[in-house]
């Protein structure tokens, strides 16, 4: 490859890049995080309820500490939670309990 070829091509991948994160930003805005609506292995990230650090690592369905990430809005409708209301259901196990069996219920 010559000189001009690769710096052609390598300008064109800059600009290409820019144009990727420029997306980012305003596509991150229409999402968030869903408490207690992520199944066993389909969590997003590490949650509050210090169960497992990653992604796909829950254990349990529909646990209050673990999140989704989904489209603002979907949350309420699902049946989830935002992180205060997560974080004062897992504040007692009973209520943990029931939560997860209303949402299995919920989503059968």
């Amino acid at each position: 490859m010559n000189k001009r070829q690769f710096l052609s091509t390598a300008a064109a991948s800059m600009l290409a890049l820019g144009g990727v994160s420029a997306a980012l930003p305003a596509h991150a805005d229409t999402l968030g995080k869903c408490f207690g609506v992520a199944s066993a292995g389909h969590n997003d990230c590490a949650g509050i309820s210090g169960l497992h650090s990653c992604k796909g690592q829950s254990t349990s369905s529909y646990n209050p500490g673990d999140f989704a990430v989904k489209p603002t809005g979907t949350c309420a409708k699902l049946g989830g939670l935002d992180m205060m209301q997560a974080k004062a259901i897992l504040a007692d196990p009973a209520k943990t309990k029931a939560f997860e069996a209303a949402m299995a219920k919920r989503m059968s």
